[in-house]
């Protein structure tokens, strides 16, 4: 299953009211998502797609079309099932 950077987008924009005007390539640091924002959009993600994603690989992803890749390569690792 691949996820796509508007996934990432919907799934954050949904549920984190600040967040609801990103885009798929603007960087979390340009839009000012702090520490607590990236823990909870980590938390949203992991929730959403049944993997678990954290608010380091999401800083270190740094747009939602990057942490979509993140995603997706973490779905493809899990076992069929």
């Amino acid at each position: 299953m691949e996820i796509t950077a508007q996934d990432v987008v919907e799934a954050i924009g949904s549920t984190m009211d600040e967040l609801n005007h990103m885009g798929p390539d603007d960087s979390f640091a340009d839009l000012d998502i702090d520490s607590l924002s990236l823990v909870e959009a980590a938390v949203i993600l992991s929730n959403k797609f049944g993997v678990r994603v954290d608010e380091f690989e999401l800083a270190e992803a740094g747009t939602a079309s990057a942490a979509a890749t993140v995603v997706t390569r973490k779905l493809a690792l899990q076992p069929a099932g």
